[in-house]
């Protein structure tokens, strides 16, 4: 170590310069700094977006157009609609805007693939009594 006053070199342990004097300051061992946590942060939750929903709920309705066998594709898309509602309020989404515009048309279409597939069945119902009571033709059936 060296004297900061005359730049003599002091003997460790010593408290004066033995050439000058000076009193001998004692280096204090620096502090290291400690290293601050880093927060990032989390990234937001994303709502989920009702756009399948109001899909699935447009062709609820428009796969029941398809005549005979349409109201089977309406009733499955309405189902799966149903479904995708409950994820989507699951995933903390609000029924507000496209998802609830696609809820109601899923409900629409749910009920009219009922509705269809009862009136089908009625109407098969209807053909197949009519042909074994004999007042129908054969023909119709096939």
């Amino acid at each position: 170590m060296y004297c900061k006053n005359c730049g003599a070199e002091i003997a460790d342990g010593s408290t004066f310069c033995t050439q000058c004097g000076a009193p001998v300051q004692q280096e204090q061992p620096q502090a290291q700094p400690q290293p601050q946590p880093v927060y990032t942060a989390e990234p937001a939750v994303q709502a989920p977006e009702g756009k399948p929903i109001l899909i699935l709920g447009i062709l609820s309705i428009a796969l029941n157009s398809i005549p005979y066998v349409g109201w089977i594709g309406g009733l499955i898309c309405a189902i799966i609609c149903a479904n995708k509602v409950k994820a989507y309020l699951a995933a903390g989404g609000q029924l507000t805007g496209v998802a609830k515009v696609g809820k109601i048309l899923g409900t629409v279409g749910l009920i009219i693939s009922i509705v269809m597939a009862v009136v089908w069945f009625v109407v098969i119902v209807g053909l197949i009594i009519a042909a074994a009571a004999g007042s129908i033709s054969s023909s119709y059936l096939s």
